[in-house]
């Protein structure tokens, strides 16, 4: 049952994502997330970083 779920939740953002970005010919700005990217990262290895030190760290 979950497994349905999800499947109707992954194809539901991958539409979105192709109206927002294939159709219309826009590119995601990769650059605006690389303060998630590191922060999440870091976390995962267990380092102490708040989501300000990792915004900060890409200004």
């Amino acid at each position: 049952m979950t497994g349905n779920k999800n499947n109707r939740s992954l194809l539901k953002a991958f539409k979105r994502y192709r109206e927002r970005y294939i159709i219309s010919g826009k590119k995601p700005n990769s650059r605006k997330f690389f303060p998630e990217i590191l922060y999440r990262t870091m976390k995962l290895e267990g380092e102490k970083i708040t989501k300000k030190e990792a915004k900060t760290l890409f200004r």
